[in-house]
């Protein structure tokens, strides 16, 4: 996993990269006596990789005690942060809902009782009042009448305050199937929109309003060598200054994503072709001008660089199709020496 928090995870390893750390998870499954099994192969894929800090984390400090690492332990460990606890999310929220429906039922049907109780009485009192001739029993009668009435004016009191609640309660639920709803779209590493998020809007775009979109696709020059030289606390910081950048350029009128590992795209709307190449040259910019610093220390990182490339939507263009030309001329761009932009 390239070190993202988001919901489904998304794995962008290279072949050599991910099968060291198959070398690597194969041997900690066996030694624990787990399953092979996807999950939790997930989880010691994840562990081996060191990019999943808070699950490292977790199982060397369970290691370090001596605690067992059974496949119930592996599950949990995979729905918390593999999963960041979305099926339990889910299932509260889909709980919280089915008792408010259930409570608004019940206090329906028991408003419904009181009211067909007192029906059938008033209706009893009718009868009576037919036949009546005495004062006492007709005081008796309006008494009862009123007794009902008040019985009526509580329940539906009752009955309007339990609604009043139910409502308050299905106002919180639905602000948390929100946020979960929210969550599932965003990378957590950068707070870009991820990749199944950003394939969304695209075939939305492509669909609705393809002839004013325009595609940069992003990828951090040499990142390899940054991870390997200082690490990869380090270069998770890269790429969340360079999702900064991204943000600051897409505003609330474009639309910034990680596409997977150190490559990241924006969705440019309603631009011209020459205010597209501007945009993204002021973001190649900015960053190759960045002079990074390690945390803690005045030591730079030297130069970071991006190189980009750009399509624009033509007729017949499918988000596949914008998408491909945005990548040969990413890869043209690198061919080139890098820290430049093409467009295809």
């Amino acid at each position: 996993m390239s070190g993202n928090k988001s919901f489904p995870p998304v794995y962008t390893e290279l072949a050599q990269e991910a099968s060291e750390n198959l070398r690597q998870a194969l041997p900690l499954i066996n030694k624990y006596k787990t399953p092979v099994n996807p999950v939790n192969y997930a989880v010691w894929y994840e562990y081996v990789s060191g990019k999943n800090q808070a699950l490292r984390d977790e199982i060397d400090q369970r290691l370090s005690c001596n605690a067992p690492i059974t496949s119930q332990i592996t599950q949990a460990l995979f729905e918390k942060y593999v999963l960041f606890d979305m099926p339990e999310r889910l299932e509260n929220a889909n709980n919280g809902i089915k008792l408010v429906v259930d409570n608004t039922i019940n206090n329906l049907n028991k408003a419904e009782s009181t009211t067909s109780e007192c029906a059938a009485e008033l209706n009893d009192t009718q009868s009576i009042l037919n036949e009546c001739s005495d004062i006492d029993t007709l005081k008796t009668i309006v008494n009862s009448i009123l007794a009902n009435t008040q019985t009526l004016t509580n329940s539906s009191n009752d009955l309007k305050l339990e609604l009043e609640q139910s409502s308050i309660e299905m106002a919180r639920l639905k602000a948390e199937l929100e946020q979960v709803k929210e969550i599932a779209k965003i990378d957590g590493l950068t707070g870009l929109l991820n990749r199944g998020a950003f394939d969304k809007e695209l075939h939305t775009l492509c669909s609705e309003s393809g002839d004013r979109v325009s595609l940069a696709l992003f990828d951090l020059d040499h990142f390899k060598r940054i991870n390997d030289t200082f690490g990869h606390i380090v270069g998770d910081r890269v790429i969340q200054f360079f999702a900064s950048l991204l943000k600051k350029y897409s505003a609330n009128e474009h639309i910034a994503a990680r596409y997977g590992g150190e490559e990241m795209v924006l969705i440019l709307i309603d631009l011209t072709q020459q205010q597209a190449i501007e945009l993204v040259d002021s973001i190649r910019s900015d960053l190759a001008n960045s002079n990074l610093k390690q945390k803690n220390s005045d030591k730079s990182i030297g130069q970071i660089t991006v190189s980009a490339g750009l399509s624009f939507f033509q007729l017949g263009d499918t988000p596949s199709s914008l998408i491909d030309r945005a990548d040969r001329a990413l890869y043209k761009a690198k061919q080139k020496g890098r820290n430049q932009i093409k467009i295809n």
